[in-house]
């Protein structure tokens, strides 16, 4: 009977030992590979803690390479914080997703076609990179995207670019997912007979011109965007493809200088990459989401 009280008082003793030394070696002393999330800590990545005049946010995730997390400052009020849309995804509402580099915007652009719950998802097949986000019921889009409609209006499009081409891609896009929409439902295509068919009649007829347009953007601290950014075009990274289209056309070379020569700027120093005055990089979380005509208009470059 002592035996057996013995052996049970040494079970536990043993799993406490066993579970110590697992401890040590997943997670060794000075080491952060582990961390323990108190329920303060983890419902802190979602609110905003206020101290007097002062708002801190928890920023994670804002780098796709994976950062370390860092608590930053903002000067934002609750009213900025705490606005509510009311975006009717079953009528003619369209999310514009306004992509500014090195914002941690791969990584939300993949969670708007991903990870939502929506009646109607969605539909993201395997290998390819543009999903297809329809309303319910409708073969209309009511996101504009890189993961959704690629880069339509050209590789990170800014405000001048978008605003003056999305209208008229989601017009095209949507009329080409009716038109495929409804001869599927229809079980054949329209013959060709040189007139309009009643399915582009109605497709044409129910298309909308008149969308609700809802531009979003994801900002940074602007050092730490700018340090990114430097880090990405030093390891090759280039966005030469960028259209920059103003006023219908590209900047010429010497409204837009290149800084430097040669397929990309691999292995350039901070130095370097500071002194060019022409790298759109020194301020693009002003210039991205600004229009250009209208400063054109205002005398201003």
């Amino acid at each position: 009977m002592e035996d057996k009280s013995q052996k049970l008082i040494l079970i536990p003793i043993l799993a406490v030992v066993f579970l110590m030394i697992g401890y040590q070696y997943i997670c060794p002393a000075g080491s952060n590979s582990c961390r323990f999330l108190t329920w303060d800590k983890l419902s802190g990545m979602f609110r905003q803690y206020h101290s007097g005049d002062d708002i801190y946010a928890y920023q994670e995730g804002l780098e796709e390479e994976g950062s370390s997390k860092i608590l930053s400052k903002f000067n934002f009020t609750d009213r900025d914080l705490e606005r509510h849309v009311d975006f009717n995804i079953k009528g003619d509402d369209v999310i514009v997703f306004l992509h500014i580099q090195k914002t941690g915007g791969t990584t939300f652009g993949r969670h708007l076609v991903r990870n939502i719950h929506l009646e109607q998802p969605c539909d993201c097949m395997p290998g390819q990179k543009k999903c297809t986000c329809h309303r319910p019921g409708k073969a209309e889009s009511w996101l504009f995207s890189r993961f959704s409609t690629g880069w339509s209006c050209g590789l990170h499009a800014d405000w001048t670019e978008l605003t003056n081409c999305v209208p008229a891609v989601m017009n095209k896009k949507d009329k080409k997912d009716s038109l495929r929409g409804s001869a599927e439902k229809n079980g054949r295509n329209s013959p060709n007979t040189g007139a309009p068919s009643s399915i582009e009649t109605n497709v044409s007829f129910c298309l909308c011109c008149c969308r609700n347009f809802y531009y979003i953007t994801m900002l940074r601290d602007p050092v730490s965007r700018f340090l990114s950014e430097w880090k990405h075009v030093q390891r090759g990274a280039t966005w030469k493809t960028a259209l920059h289209m103003c006023d219908g056309r590209s900047p010429t070379q010497d409204e837009l200088p290149a800084c430097y020569s040669g397929d990309d700027w691999t292995g350039v120093t901070l130095t370097n990459f500071m002194d060019c005055p022409s790298n759109l990089a020194n301020n693009r979380q002003m210039c991205c989401p600004s229009s250009f005509e209208e400063a054109q208009r205002n005398g201003q470059r």
